[in-house]
């Protein structure tokens, strides 16, 4: 059976051990001790005084007792503070649209040494060569990389069309692999509650392991019954009163800031001395341009101290030791003897200004991470097959025959992935409430399934079209415009060139991302990403986008478990009552 500490980092070898016991006794050498620093105790919120003795990767002692322990190289960290390395407890790589080695080059200098990622997006596309690309990617990283198996894939099966599946064969297959820590996000909680044989077969396989979770506005007796078949946490609480009682019923709350899904600020009250072991720090969702404005983890660091007046022990708890805790990771997130030698140098906590990083007790400005980008994607073999399959729409497909009556319509959130249920009245020339946009959904792995209508407000085109073939999670093409012909020109553009990102003002295509792996990753730089980003953002806001993320906001229209309201290429889905609804009401039903 599967065990926790056959799992990566969690063991030192009987070599390594007996070094470090060497060491202890002064009867060896270390490889390397940093002197001159100081160190946060995140246990006891105390500030110490180093050394910090390291041996092959691991921490053998610190403190006064380090002193007189000798060591091979010698580096005066001229005052600074170490505290643990941050570990992200819930993301997905591909919604970085980096790749795992360009992910690690460009998020490892910021602070963040250990991520649990879960490659459902991907896997959504290819199955599970996908999966198996990422344990692969995972073996070559520095960055501690943890792989959640994907529990839905489909999200829901029988409510949309994506590119495979992955069967819960399939999926036991990996429960011994040391990079797996148990079974990713169950967005299914319907079927949880419900208690599906599928779904509680996947909760038994994986029980020995990690059940992450995907709960979002969940309360009652159905959060008691979602903790109850022994899922560990959730990333998606949105108020201080879900997240208080999901922590007084036992289950750990992930606190997001992502690119357009912003918790922290909602959900940061919730860390105190009592219970910062089960508050932990993700960013799920966060994209180039948004970690080179304001950064990785060390952001959200900065901004519960600065802005949320969180102690610093406790701000820097969450981003590591409550992660270590909370995943059975025996060697991680702490500074102390035995444990791995991840490290994050500042000079000053308040200010998160991470001057120096270190992994496995190597300093990552000597790794040349950047160098080694195209070489390890080379060898790691990604699947770059195309995935854009569906022959090109035309205009006439994407009109509604909208008739005098009252419409179902999606309503976006400010900084939050949920959206709003709305009527909306049509006066047979135009809608009572303003800036309502077509929405259309493209399957496009081949079935050739015309294209679903829908309508959506809070975007304000007031011409042209965006598109994406970021679609989560069955990552089929959104597309929002103002006219058809727009709209079909955005979706054609992106099945001739593999998918991506797009905006179409004035018949024209003015700013583009190009995705070629899966539809939904880049093969550039972060610096390449950001800036076409940036573009696009600006070629949206010619359009009338008011939206600060535009196109990681409508990739989220298409997910039918996140409340209240969403589209898949089967329709208009009620997330709320779990159904499939017409756009239009019923007259008999009208408001």
């Amino acid at each position: 059976m599967s065990n926790i500490m056959h799992k990566h980092t969690q063991q030192l070898s009987r070599e390594q051990l007996t070094r470090i016991l060497a060491i202890l006794r002064k009867e060896q050498t270390a490889s390397l001790k940093l002197t001159n620093l100081s160190i946060l105790d995140l246990i006891n919120g105390e500030i110490n005084s180093g050394p910090i003795v390291i041996d092959e990767g691991y921490i053998v002692a610190l403190g006064s007792e380090a002193e007189h322990l000798q060591a091979e190289r010698i580096v005066d960290c001229k005052g600074q503070i170490a505290v643990p390395g941050f570990i992200d407890g819930h993301m997905h790589v591909e919604t970085s649209t980096m790749t795992p080695f360009e992910f690690e080059r460009t998020t490892l200098p910021l602070g963040t040494t250990s991520i649990v990622c879960d490659p459902h997006e991907l896997v959504n596309v290819v199955g599970k060569e996908g999966f198996e690309w990422f344990l692969r990617c995972s073996e070559m990283t520095h960055q501690n990389m943890f792989v959640q198996v994907s529990s839905c894939v489909p999200a829901v099966p029988g409510l949309d069309i994506n590119g495979s599946d992955f069967t819960l064969d399939e999926m036991k297959a990996y429960l011994d692999h040391p990079h797996v820590l148990g079974l990713a996000e169950v967005m299914d909680y319907p079927s949880v509650l419900n208690g599906h044989p599928a779904m509680l077969d996947k909760l038994a396989a994986f029980s020995e392991l990690n059940l992450d979770g995907h709960c979002p506005l969940l309360s009652g007796l159905e959060l008691s019954g979602y903790v109850a078949s022994g899922i560990q946490n959730c990333h998606e609480t949105v108020s201080y009163r879900e997240g208080k009682e999901k922590l007084t019923k036992g289950m750990a709350v992930i606190i997001r800031e992502g690119s357009v899904a912003k918790n922290l600020d909602a959900l940061a009250p919730l860390i105190t001395e009592y219970s910062s072991p089960l508050c932990l720090l993700c960013t799920d969702d966060r994209n180039p341009h948004e970690i080179a404005k304001e950064g990785h983890l060390n952001y959200l660091v900065k901004r519960l101290i600065q802005h949320h007046k969180i102690k610093p022990h406790l701000a820097y708890r969450v981003a590591s030791w409550s992660a270590a805790k909370h995943f059975g990771l025996r060697r991680l997130g702490l500074i102390a003897p035995g444990y791995k030698a991840d490290l994050n140098l500042m000079t000053d906590l308040h200010q998160v200004d991470i001057q120096q990083v270190l992994i496995g007790g190597k300093f990552v400005d000597q790794l040349n991470l950047a160098a080694s980008v195209s070489d390890k994607l080379a060898i790691s073999a990604p699947p770059l097959q195309p995935s854009m399959r569906h022959k090109a729409v035309t205009a006439d497909e994407l009109k509604i025959d909208l008739k005098t009556g009252d419409y179902n319509v999606i309503s976006i959130v400010k900084d939050e992935l949920i959206t709003d249920h709305l009527i909306c009245r049509f006066d047979g020339c135009q809608f009572t409430e303003t800036n309502i946009n077509k929405l259309a959904i493209v399957e496009r792995y081949g079935h050739q399934l015309p294209p679903a209508m829908g309508l959506v407000k809070g975007f304000e085109l007031n011409h042209g079209a965006i598109a994406s073939s970021v679609g989560h999670d069955s990552h089929n093409i959104v597309a929002i415009g103002v006219d058809e012909e727009s709209m079909a020109q955005a979706i054609n553009h992106l099945l001739r060139i593999g998918g991506g990102y797009c905006v179409v003002q004035n018949g024209k295509i003015t700013a583009e991302l190009m995705l070629p792996l899966g539809g939904i990753m880049s093969l550039e730089s972060s610096e390449m990403i950001a800036r076409q980003i940036e573009i696009l953002k600006d070629a949206a806001k010619r359009i009338g986008i008011t939206v600060a993320e535009p196109f990681v906001q409508m990739s989220f229209l298409a997910l039918p478990v996140i409340p209240s309201l969403k589209m898949t290429v089967k329709g208009l889905f009620d997330v709320d009552q779990f159904k499939l609804i017409d756009l239009r009401l019923e007259p008999s039903l009208t408001i």
